[in-house]
């Protein structure tokens, strides 16, 4: 879902850049003359600033709280627009104070909003498309990973690690070495006490796979 988001909001910027570029010209080499704008748009535009900007903090708290990348996403979508009204206000604030023949600011704030949609776009869809792709996690959770495991001292050598997250879950795959005179019930209990470490640090439905080997 995340990375339809991106996708759309894309899309949504390409358009906008397309046809305030097509105006901007059309006015500065054709002759076209744009219409006036009047103080309703504007207030208009203001008051869309307001509830979109409300909406995006709103949304952006509960999609961290939940730990939602979707919820999140959706913030941003919230935000893109708020973007976009500002831009509209400041073209139409620009044509209505500045005079006719200012008229021009309103695509070129378009443009302007348009390629921070893009970034916005971009921020939400390459994270997305790494998780659909099953990319390691960052380096440093998996050093953060090592970190836990290595917590209990009965435990050496956590090795061939591999992680990706899933939704919005980790999973972890790890080989760890014991004391190859320990019973098989001595061991499993030393991997459940580590999955309990770290379902605790990255949440209940961590999935996680462990593999018990003699020290060598």
């Amino acid at each position: 879902a995340t990375s339809i988001i991106g996708i759309v909001l894309l899309f949504v910027g390409i358009g906008i850049f397309w046809e305030g570029a097509a105006k901007i010209h059309a006015v500065l080499f054709l002759g076209y003359e744009l219409e006036a704008p009047g103080h309703i748009a504007l207030i208009a535009a203001l008051v869309s600033i307001v509830v979109k900007e409300l909406l995006y903090r709103v949304t952006l708290s509960a999609g961290r709280r939940r730990g939602s990348p979707t919820v999140i996403a959706n913030a941003w979508h919230h935000r893109s627009d708020a973007l976009s009204s500002v831009g509209t206000a400041l073209g139409i604030g620009g044509a209505i104070f500045l005079g006719h023949g200012w008229t021009v600011l309103d695509p070129i704030a378009a443009v302007v909003v348009s390629i921070l949609i893009v970034r916005v776009a971009i921020k939400l869809t390459v994270p997305a498309v790494n998780d659909l792709l099953e990319k390691s996690l960052p380096e440093e959770v998996e050093r953060d990973i090592l970190t836990t495991i290595l917590e209990d001292h009965r435990i050496s050598n956590p090795h061939h690690l591999q992680t990706r997250r899933i939704g919005n879950d980790y999973a972890i795959d790890v080989h760890i070495r014991v004391d190859g005179h320990m019973t098989v019930a001595e061991a499993h209990e030393i991997m459940c006490h580590a999955e309990r470490r770290l379902r605790q640090k990255y949440g209940p439905g961590t999935q996680i796979t462990l593999h018990a080997e003699p020290v060598k």
